[in-house]
């Protein structure tokens, strides 16, 4: 119960529809899926609502992400606009990173990078990148 709260206070400087998705992920039941889905672990929803504050604390311009919970009890995060995408997935050993950029001509390029579960600075790159402040995809 303890934990409960303390993802639910932490969300106050997110949007009420963010929040709202954050709580339904706290929310969820085992077997969410009706193919047996864990529930999202209370520590990597925490870890989601403290990179997303991140963001937020970073930039004016913070575009809140679309929220999923994956099948075994974690929470993936994406931002799409017509030029990029950032897909940021928590996983067992910390985060999985997905880009793509789509050229005039409509071709994508696929960028991947993993992260330790702490390396928020290193994930604010990464969101640097898919708002247009980084122009290359960073390096390992």
């Amino acid at each position: 119960m303890m934990a409960e709260v303390s993802t639910k206070v932490c969300t106050v400087d997110l949007s009420p529809s963010l929040r709202q998705r954050i709580n339904e992920l706290s929310d969820l039941k085992p077997n969410w899926d009706g193919e047996k889905a864990k529930v999202v672990k209370t520590h990597v929803l925490a870890d989601v609502i403290e990179l997303l504050m991140r963001f937020r604390r970073r930039t004016e311009s913070f575009q809140e992400p679309f929220l999923a919970p994956t099948f075994d009890g974690f929470v993936q995060m994406e931002w799409h606009n017509e030029k990029r995408s950032l897909e940021i997935e928590a996983v067992d050993k910390g985060w999985s990173l997905v880009g793509t950029i789509t050229d005039e001509r409509g071709s994508r390029d696929y960028f991947t990078a993993e992260c330790e579960r702490s390396d928020f600075q290193k994930l604010e790159i990464f969101y640097d990148w898919y708002m247009d402040i980084e122009r290359l995809w960073p390096l390992q």
